[in-house]
């Protein structure tokens, strides 16, 4: 590792030499991800975990033996210096992605094509490493249960349906309910989730935890957007007799990465930057009604070959989250019946669940994105309800609303209620029960995926595997 003194942070440092031709990657209108080449001279060492990641996430990593390595270090902080010395502010870092997001004008961003901790020539659209994808999808043999009562003790209201469809009011029954287990969520933003009354238990028990706005860059995130208190409500909603999540005791952090007004790369490296926070905060899963593939800038627009889980921007983030120890459910998209037709990322993450729709009727909703990915793996991986999902309105009335943004949290509460049940199981032990746990497991396809989980079961397989 170079040492401190061979470097020299002033607006000078253009003269460095770098044989760097390209035009750094913009990301949207005056704003640019710039990567650098490595994490040299950085305040922090890999043998010091403790003072750049929380004890909660320490705690997961040990339990499931994950070592800390360079990726988890912050980014060098004498390289965002000589970046703001030399007159770019910074709308964020991504210690993952290794780069920083610079606002600029095109003629400035030039000035780093000489900078020798710039790597300037760098290919965004690179494939990733292949992740090791080996599903395990035994459902073993169960003895029958007799006299089992399936029926609630949860009075549901108008969320009854999509709850029960995932039967997971078996765990419910058993007390399994998300406490103690942390959620983020990602998504546009959380319209008076702080007031409104499908929220107010959660609020009242102290299970919100903080929120940060990557697109703003504040911790306002309650003043726009209803699309992500929507989501939310699916999973922490608690007006017993009205409506119910399917985790209403879970803890949950909420974070904006989503610019509802535009498409921009950009909100993939805010989902990063989110998902990379959420890591740092020891959460258990992370939920995220977003997708991306089409963009305001044709030239980042994806095409199908890119949805191969190794290529997009959010895709490669979602699938480092699940090597931190962090459960990754993510909305499979609504475009089943546009053009494009299939699941968009980070949805065909493959260490992820990508969730489609369904009806009330278990059928497959018109809108539910499709698989299978371009290397011709399973997606979406599992199905809820999405067609007529019930919600909390923005007036403080429960209603309903459509979409994979939807039927993903549905789902995302029903993991987090297992991974409560079964604390000692690893992200891959609980995708792979849910996807056992479908009831078309045996015979997946491009529009269910391993189809529509029955909880219970997964919940059974992971007691056979003692997990």
């Amino acid at each position: 590792m170079k040492t401190l003194k061979n470097l020299i942070v002033t607006a000078g440092l253009a003269l460095l030499t770098s044989t760097a031709v390209n035009a750094q990657y913009q990301v949207y209108p005056g704003k640019y991800a710039v990567k650098f080449t490595d994490k040299n001279f950085s305040n922090y060492l890999v043998s010091k975990p403790d003072e750049f990641l929380s004890q909660k996430a320490l705690e997961r990593r040990k339990k499931f033996s994950i070592d800390v390595n360079t990726q988890d270090l912050p980014v060098s902080q004498l390289y965002v210096d000589s970046l703001k010395k030399m007159g770019f502010e910074i709308h964020g870092v991504s210690k993952w992605l290794n780069c920083a997001i610079v606002i600029c004008d095109s003629a400035k961003i030039t000035e780093l094509k000489n900078i020798s901790f710039v790597d300037y020539n760098y290919n965004w659209r690179k494939k990733s490493p292949k992740t090791p994808y080996n599903p395990d999808l035994t459902r073993p043999k169960f003895k029958k249960e007799k006299n089992v009562n399936t029926a609630s003790t949860l009075k549901y209201g108008k969320s009854a349906n999509q709850n029960e469809m995932l039967n997971i009011q078996m765990l419910h029954n058993q007390g399994f309910k998300g406490q103690g287990v942390v959620i983020a969520l990602l998504d546009a933003g959380f319209y008076h989730a702080n007031v409104l009354p499908a929220f107010k238990q959660a609020f009242d028990n102290g299970h919100f935890l903080g929120a940060y706005d990557f697109v703003d860059r504040d911790t306002t995130v309650f003043g726009s957007d209803t699309h992500g208190m929507n989501a939310l409500s699916c999973i922490v909603a608690n007006i017993p007799n009205e409506f119910i999540g399917t985790a209403p005791e879970a803890s949950f952090y909420l974070f904006r990465t989503e610019d509802g007004a535009t498409e921009n790369i950009i909100e993939e490296f805010n989902w990063a930057m989110a998902a990379e926070k959420a890591d740092s905060l020891g959460v258990d899963l992370i939920h995220s009604s977003l997708g991306y593939n089409d963009f305001d800038d044709d030239t980042k627009t994806y095409q199908v070959e890119d949805i191969d889980g190794n290529t997009a921007i959010s895709t490669i983030a979602a699938d480092i989250a699940a090597s931190k120890g962090i459960v990754v459910t993510v909305s499979a998209g609504n475009e089943g019946d546009e053009p494009w037709r299939y699941v968009s990322s980070p949805a065909d993450a493959d260490s992820i669940l990508g969730v489609g729709a369904v009806d009330k009727n278990r059928k497959l909703a018109y809108f539910s994105s499709r698989g299978p990915t371009a290397d011709n793996r399973v997606k979406p991986d599992a199905c809820a309800k999405g067609l007529s999902t019930a919600v909390e309105g923005a007036s403080g009335h429960t209603t309903t609303s459509n979409g994979t943004s939807f039927s993903g949290p549905v789902l995302a509460g029903a993991v987090t209620c297992l991974i409560q049940a079964h604390p000692k199981a690893s992200p891959m032990d609980i995708i792979n029960a849910v996807r056992a746990a479908g009831d078309r497991y045996n015979n997946p396809d491009g529009d269910y995926g391993y189809g529509i989980p029955d909880f219970y079961i997964a919940h059974k397989i992971l007691l056979q595997k003692k997990l």
